[in-house]
């Protein structure tokens, strides 16, 4: 037989002495489930907890200080918005180890507040199925609800986890809730989605803080809420970052890294900069035909981007001056050549040939 089978004849097993059918559980949990029996897990005895020293413990803190000021305010603001008693708020690394706990005074008395604390670790291998563990494992939110826990120990908590992601696609971090209660579910995980996803905005400004973040969406007024688009775009009109919300929203045109502007959207860069720059609200259009609401996201000490305000100083060719986007190509043209003077490295550049660069220039 193999590792497989062995673990789906026990996970029946299992099922059977705690009165549940696998129809309790969804694939996300029984898959779970059997990576514990896997594991050797006894379900029906303690979890090992595991905890690391208070010296490691403040060694890692110490090396994410910078996350845990952007972290430990939303983890704040997230147990204010939990109503209810015995619930805590958690904050742990991308590999399960507990950082920062908020606890109310009821939960500190009951076995979560004693074993959900800073320095424990909560990965499927030690604490079996549970709401942080199973984000680690799948990188993406879940809800662990009472007998969904493999452990018999835990069956009287839900647990709500959901992933932080930074700007390049990788796990940071997981947020987690848990209580004794099992009402408000999926009301609770969306307060925490929303946690993360503030967090990781944050996060994104701060790491293209020195470019142009343009926030876009396909509903003008959701431009202000956490699930807008954000472009990083740099003094050349390429893309440096992307977060997930605009990998999502933009999936089927191109790799978004390193991109130019304009090939994704039908209004060029140059054409568009001014406004940008002067906090106006624009709509675009992809070369999906998708429209979207574009705006800057926040404000910029650096010079470097009036360069591309002076792009809409320069005055197309008069054989281009019958149609806005044969206008835009030759400015796009001109002020790129402006800027590289050399036509091979615009040509290779823009995707155009020389003879239409010479055209433009002429």
């Amino acid at each position: 037989m193999t590792n497989l089978t062995l673990a789906k004849n026990e996970l029946k097993n299992i099922l059977k002495k705690r009165g549940m059918t696998s129809y309790d559980m969804g694939r996300d949990i029984s898959d779970s489930w059997a990576r514990c029996i896997n594991e050797g897990l006894d379900p029906f005895k303690g979890p090992k907890h595991s905890v690391i020293s208070s010296i490691e413990l403040e060694e890692i803190k110490e090396k994410n200080e910078s996350l845990r000021k952007i972290i430990l305010p939303e983890l704040e603001l997230l147990y204010s918005q939990i109503a209810g008693t015995n619930f805590m708020v958690a904050y742990s690394d991308e590999n399960g180890l507990v950082l920062d706990t908020i606890y109310d005074k009821a939960c500190l008395k009951t076995d979560v507040g004693k074993n959900v604390i800073p320095g424990s670790i909560w990965t499927e291998k030690i604490c079996g199925t549970n709401g942080l563990g199973l984000s680690v494992e799948l990188k993406k939110p879940t809800i662990v609800s009472g007998k969904e826990h493999f452990f018999l120990a835990h069956e009287n908590i839900s647990c709500f986890a959901s992933p932080i992601i930074n700007y390049d696609g990788k796990t940071i971090g997981i947020i987690d809730a848990s209580t004794d209660s099992m009402s408000r579910e999926q009301h609770t995980l969306i307060l925490v989605k929303l946690a993360t996803r503030s967090i990781e905005t944050k996060l994104f400004i701060k790491k293209f803080e020195n470019e142009l973040i343009l926030s876009f969406h396909p509903r003008q007024e959701y431009l202000s809420t956490t699930s807008v688009g954000l472009l990083a775009i740099n003094g050349d009109g390429l893309i440096v970052g992307a977060n997930n919300n605009a990998k999502i929203m933009l999936n089927g045109l191109v790799d978004l890294k390193n991109e130019n502007f304009n090939k994704i959207f039908t209004s060029s860069f140059s054409s568009v900069a001014s406004d940008l720059l002067n906090n106006k609200t624009l709509k675009i259009t992809d070369h999906l035909g998708s429209s979207v609401f574009i705006v800057k996201s926040q404000n910029y000490k650096d010079s470097k981007y009036k360069k591309l305000n002076d792009n809409n100083k320069i005055s197309p060719c008069k054989n281009c001056e019958d149609s806005r986007i044969k206008k835009e190509q030759c400015v796009l043209i001109k002020s790129t050549f402006n800027k590289m003077k050399n036509i091979s490295a615009v040509s290779r550049k823009l995707g155009v040939s020389r003879n239409t660069i010479y055209k433009h220039l002429n």
